[in-house]
């Protein structure tokens, strides 16, 4: 009896054991969520790359870096080490968190350092190669190599960096000059050179924009540095000096402003006495977004909603698609639920405005938008693709529209981007934002008319101002009621005067976090006579 009581206890064992290994364990993503990093002028999370991004001030010693606190989504996070304490991120670190499934992040830093080097008479900027921790600096050929004045020196982090020899003391570059550059106890030798250049003035570049040219050379440091710019056919100069110059070195760039599109204009640049042979250069057009005031729009698309264009339209322009909307998609389940129209009741330019409404459609929160692009498709319940920008290569430097902006408490949460602390009940936001740049469609998964893929459903594909195909962008956010109309302009900041872009976006939304399901379903947006300023 006892030994069928035995096995009886054994298999009932095992019943269980093959129960409990059937049981699918819950697949939690551990999420890092805050990082507190003494020094850090930004720590940047990316969740879905799942990277932490620590930019730490200049006289932050990068081997002994000191996290303070870090925080999870999931409180039973386990990391694999303990990420707070004193640790070095000279390179990246790997660590894995665990909840009931494994995932490994990347903690890495980065230490932007500013290094100048400059001397009396210098030609140019100084050429400053960091990893053969190398310098040359030009000056005019009458300047002799073993009598040089060195100005500036700084090749270290500030506040902590010492220089052996001592500024005072570099004279002779006849060979070069070995300097010792040292900060937290570690030293680096640099080698500083001087080469001399019959060239005293030099025009490096000229990028006409529409209203703006943007002028760059390269003249000796300390002289009257400037540029002389005309139109073509006259006989006056006009003299761009002073503080309207920035110099950097031997090296100075302007801006010749308040010029006409599309005329030619001559300029040339001097450095004291010197100065080269004159330039011509030609403005581009002022052009306009079509059917910036929203006054064009029919059902051609669909019955159930409006869209923003008129096939029978006398303006060719107006005739196809410029300007998209996710009506395609929240009137699938319904007309009612069109989130964007047309609105003769409320407009400040022309008979009607782009009214923006936010809703609850059905299964989904919808944000009330308009953008320049085309809806592409609906994923199911769960999103939709569209496809952002249209061909543009023009460099406006501002939009201006007028706008009327209805906020409502965020009643519906499905999540944020990373280091953005909005929670269900703020106030919503709405966003205007405006982007040029050189988007191949090929990386950016859209069509050559519209290149930018947004898919709701991949969180990785949400557009990216920081994008390398990003030249100019520029936004607008608020979370306030207004007062009725308000017009706003929205500078675009560039990262070059001489890219030049293939297509603009321009997005208004109700809902600024539209893309994640986040935002108030009573808010509203409405927009009008857009304006771009060149």
């Amino acid at each position: 009896m006892k030994k069928i009581f035995t096995i009886c206890t054994l298999l009932f064992a095992a019943l269980v054991g093959c129960i409990e290994n059937d049981l699918p364990l819950p697949v939690i993503v551990p999420k890092i969520t805050g990082m507190t990093v003494d020094g850090a002028s930004a720590v940047v999370i990316n969740s879905d790359k799942r990277t932490v991004t620590i930019t730490l001030s200049e006289p932050v010693d990068i081997k002994r870096v000191n996290i303070r606190e870090v925080t999870f989504d999931y409180e039973q996070t386990t990391p694999s080490w303990d990420i707070t304490g004193e640790h070095d991120l000279s390179s990246d670190l790997s660590v894995t968190l665990s909840t009931y499934q494994d995932y490994i992040w990347t903690i890495k830093a980065e230490q932007p350092i500013e290094r100048y080097f400059t001397v009396k008479g210098q030609v140019g900027a100084s050429e400053i190669d960091v990893a053969n921790r190398r310098v040359v600096t030009y000056v005019n050929a009458s300047e002799s190599k073993s009598n040089i004045t060195v100005t500036s020196l700084k090749l270290g982090p500030s506040e902590v960096t010492t220089y052996s020899p001592a500024i005072a003391k570099l004279k002779d570059f006849t060979n070069g000059a070995e300097v010792t550059v040292t900060s937290h106890g570690r030293s680096e030798k640099w080698m500083i050179f001087i080469e001399q250049t019959e060239t005293v003035v030099e025009l490096k570049g000229v990028d006409a924009w529409t209203g703006v040219a943007w002028v760059r050379a390269t003249g000796i440091a300390g002289q009257a540095n400037g540029f002389k710019y005309r139109k073509k056919g006259d006989s006056e100069w006009i003299d761009i000096s002073g503080n309207k110059v920035t110099s950097n070195g031997g090296d100075f760039s302007a801006a010749i402003e308040d010029l006409t599109p599309l005329t030619t204009y001559e300029c040339y640049a001097y450095s004291g006495d010197n100065q080269t042979e004159p330039r011509t250069f030609t403005t581009e057009e002022a052009r306009q977004l079509p059917n910036a005031s929203f006054e064009t729009f029919s059902h051609d698309e669909s019955d159930k909603y409006y869209s923003f264009y008129d096939p029978s339209s006398s303006n060719a322009e107006l005739q196809t698609k410029w300007w998209g909307s996710g009506n395609k998609g929240s009137t699938t389940v319904g007309s009612s639920y069109s989130i964007t129209n047309p609105d003769g009741e409320n407009f400040k330019d022309g008979n009607y405005s782009a009214k923006l409404e936010s809703q609850y459609v059905i299964v989904k929160f919808a944000a009330g938008n308009i953008f320049s692009g085309n809806f592409d498709r609906v994923i199911g319940t769960t999103g939709g693709v569209v496809n952002f920008g249209r061909p543009f290569t023009l460099r406006p430097r501002s939009l201006t529209l007028w706008l009327k902006y209805q906020s409502s408490p965020i009643d519906h949460f499905n999540g944020a981007p990373d280091n953005d602390p909005v929670k269900e009940g703020d106030m919503d936001r709405c966003q205007v934002f405006v982007a040029l740049g050189d988007w191949d469609y090929r990386t950016y998964g859209g069509t050559p008319e519209s290149p930018v893929q947004i898919n709701t459903t991949d969180r990785s594909t949400f557009f990216n101002p920081a994008s390398p195909a990003v030249i100019g962008y520029g936004a607008y956010v608020s979370d306030k009621t207004t007062d009725g109309w308000i017009k706003v302009e929205i500078p675009i900041e560039y990262t070059s005067t001489s890219r030049k872009p293939t297509h603009i976006i321009v997005s208004c939304a109700a809902s600024m976090l539209g893309d994640y399901f986040t935002g108030g379903s009573k808010s509203t947006l409405w927009v009008d006579g857009m304006t771009l300023n060149y």
